[in-house]
C-alpha cells in the first residue's frame, strides 16, 4: 500500500475533526432517549389484615362511587372522598370475577363498596326508612365491608352495559324476580349474577346491582378512611 494511500485510511478513521463535529451536531442534534420510570405506588395507609382498597388489587375494576358525590338518589353528597375498601376475602372474589368477565370483553364497576357506620348513619339520618336503607344500629353487609353495589361495562368503550333501570332504581323494573324485560337486558343481568354467584356473592330481590357475599359474618366496622390533604 502506499503512502498516499495508508494516510487516506488514517484520515478517513479518525472521523471529523472537532470543528466539523460541531457543525454536524448543530445540524444533527442527538435527542437523548426518553425512559419511562414507573414509581412505587405509595405504601397503604390503612390495615391491610382487616381491609384491601380493591384498586390496588385490581386496577382495571372501574369505580364511580356516587355517594362521594350528588349524584345518587338523596342528591347529596355523603362520603367525605370516595375509596373503594373491602374485607380482604371479598376483595380476592371481585378480582376474581373481573378476570372471568374480562375474558368476556367486560368489566365490573362499582357504586359503591364498605360503607363506614358513621355514613351508614348520614344516610339513615336523611332518610329513615328500612326499605331502602338500613338502620344503623342493625347495619348493613355494606358497614361490614362484604356488600357490592356494581353493574358491567364494555371495555372497549367503558359504556356501561343495558340491565334496564339506572342504579338505586326504586321499582320492580329493578327486582332481580322481574322477567318483562327485553331480552337483551335479561341476558345482561344472567351474565352479572352468574359469575358473582360462582364466585361466592348472592342476590337480593329489589335490587339488581346488589350483591352480598357469602362467606364469613364480619362485625360492623366504624372505620373510615383517610382523604388525604
Amino acid at each position: 500500500m502506499s503512502r498516499f494511500a495508508l494516510l487516506f485510511l488514517l484520515a478517513c478513521t479518525r472521523g471529523p475533526a472537532p470543528e466539523q463535529r460541531t457543525v454536524l451536531q448543530a445540524a444533527f442534534p442527538i435527542t437523548p432517549p426518553v425512559v419511562a420510570v414507573e414509581l412505587p405506588a405509595p405504601p397503604p395507609d390503612y390495615d391491610t389484615t382487616e381491609w384491601t382498597e380493591l384498586v390496588r388489587l385490581d386496577s382495571s375494576i372501574a369505580l364511580e362511587l356516587r355517594y362521594a358525590t350528588t349524584d345518587n338518589f338523596m342528591e347529596r353528597k355523603i362520603y367525605d372522598c370516595g375509596r373503594c375498601f373491602y374485607r380482604p376475602r371479598v376483595a380476592r372474589a371481585l378480582a376474581a370475577a373481573q378476570r372471568e368477565f374480562t375474558a368476556r370483553g367486560l368489566g365490573l364497576k362499582l357504586y359503591d363498596c364498605y360503607r363506614p357506620g358513621p355514613y351508614q348513619q348520614r344516610l339513615w339520618d336523611v332518610l329513615p326508612d328500612a326499605r331502602y336503607v338500613a338502620n344503623p344500629k342493625r347495619g348493613s353487609l355494606h358497614s361490614r365491608g362484604a356488600a357490592a353495589d356494581l353493574t358491567l361495562i364494555n371495555l372497549d368503550t367503558g359504556v356501561e352495559v343495558d340491565m334496564g333501570t339506572p342504579y338505586d332504581f326504586f321499582g320492580e323494573a329493578a327486582y332481580t324476580t322481574t322477567t318483562d324485560l327485553p331480552a337483551d337486558v335479561l341476558q345482561n343481568r344472567a351474565i352479572l349474577q352468574d359469575v358473582l354467584v360462582r364466585h361466592g356473592f348472592a342476590t337480593i330481590r329489589t335490587e339488581w346491582w346488589h350483591f352480598n357475599f357469602t362467606g364469613p359474618r364480619y362485625p360492623l366496622s366504624d372505620w373510615t378512611w383517610d382523604c388525604g390533604e
